[in-house]
């Protein structure tokens, strides 16, 4: 694989921070490459992990693997711009720092590639598939398509960069093919939405389903305001009812002495 020349820097590269000297912003650029080395570690790790039990919520760490992968190209992306905007007093650390993030970028592109490939080549024979896979794998389709515009770049020249190219391609259609074997979820809201791939998917049963398109139960309790106000209206205050009569029966009376003496003259 062929290397290209280090990107020119910009023009007029954004004024420093003050209070921000040389050393600093070398000691600041300079953690943020151990970072990602760091970064790559923890993802090789990963992979690793979702390739042991495939069948088994695979699909759930290779998503780990696949997030770290995500933060590693993002603080790549702020680890350029602390090089590009980087003062002249850096100017011979500049191309070192620069060819160390352009090798650590490259290592991770070839890291994903052959970590993806690995785990979709096995994933695509498993017969019993979890519930949300079709949305899952969505959401990973778009990130190897996304990682796959790195292969473009003339730093993956050769024919190493063109067996990357083709994983990568691999990879896709493995995706798609794991989508194509299970439906995805229904739509129960009330509007359509787009799908993983973007299509639109029509809601399935919303609460305003029993309606006519474009109507809501606002705009009918509006262009009713009688059924509404029966709808809300609180039921009238019922009047207290009288206490029901004693049981002669069963009434309980109090007793005296002088009654049991009454009775005893009797």
């Amino acid at each position: 694989m062929m290397r290209s020349t280090p990107p020119r820097r910009p023009a007029a590269p954004p004024a420093p921070t003050p209070g921000r000297s040389a050393a600093q912003r070398q000691r600041e650029i300079a953690t943020l490459l151990m970072r990602l080395d760091a970064m790559l570690k923890q993802s090789a790790e990963l992979a690793q992990t979702a390739r042991e039990r495939v069948s088994v919520g695979g699909l759930a760490r290779y998503r780990r693997f696949s997030r770290r992968v995500r933060d590693f190209f993002a603080l790549a992306a702020l680890t350029q711009e602390r090089l590009d905007a980087a003062p002249d007093e850096m100017e011979d650390l500049i191309d070192p720092m620069t060819t160390a993030l352009e090798r650590l970028h490259a290592r991770m592109v070839v890291q994903f590639v052959e970590g993806s490939a690995a785990f979709f080549s096995s994933f695509a024979r498993v017969k019993a598939l979890p519930i949300g896979t079709h949305e899952m794998c969505g959401v990973e389709l778009r990130g190897v398509l996304e990682i796959r515009k790195f292969l473009d770049d003339p730093l993956y020249e050769g024919e190493r960069g063109q067996a990357l190219r083709s994983e990568a391609d691999r990879i896709a259609a493995l995706i798609r093919r794991v989508m194509d074997r299970i439906p995805p979820l229904p739509d129960f809201g009330d509007e359509p939405s787009i799908g993983p791939r973007g299509t639109l998917n029509s809601p399935l049963k919303g609460p305003n389903a029993h309606l006519p398109p474009g109507r809501t139960a606002t705009r009918t309790a509006a262009a009713h305001p009688a059924a509404a106000h029966l709808a809300t209206a609180r039921p009238a205050a019922m009047p207290p009812s009288a206490p029901p009569a004693p049981n002669p029966s069963t009434e309980v009376r109090s007793l005296s002495l002088d009654q049991f003496e009454d009775d005893e003259e009797e």
